[in-house]
């Protein structure tokens, strides 16, 4: 798998292979294959969203300051 892909692309990806895993018309060591390639999919998108998180967090703050850190 292609780990250059975007974020929207690595989505319809990981929903291929859940469609496929339900299928299970597959051999066993493909449906293995497909199922490591989802999980280190997912773990790329919620680091993904775990870093636009923290910039969206950052952003706000620097916008809309804490007036009293001690309230």
């Amino acid at each position: 798998m292609d780990t250059n892909i975007n974020f929207e692309e690595k989505i319809i990806r990981i929903q291929e292979i859940a469609e496929l895993l339900e299928e299970s018309a597959l051999p066993l060591n493909e449906l293995i294959e497909l199922y490591e390639e989802g999980m280190k999919l997912s773990i790329e998108c919620r680091n993904y969203l775990e870093k636009a998180e923290m910039k969206v967090e950052t952003i706000t703050a620097e916008y809309f300051p804490a007036k009293d850190a001690g309230v």
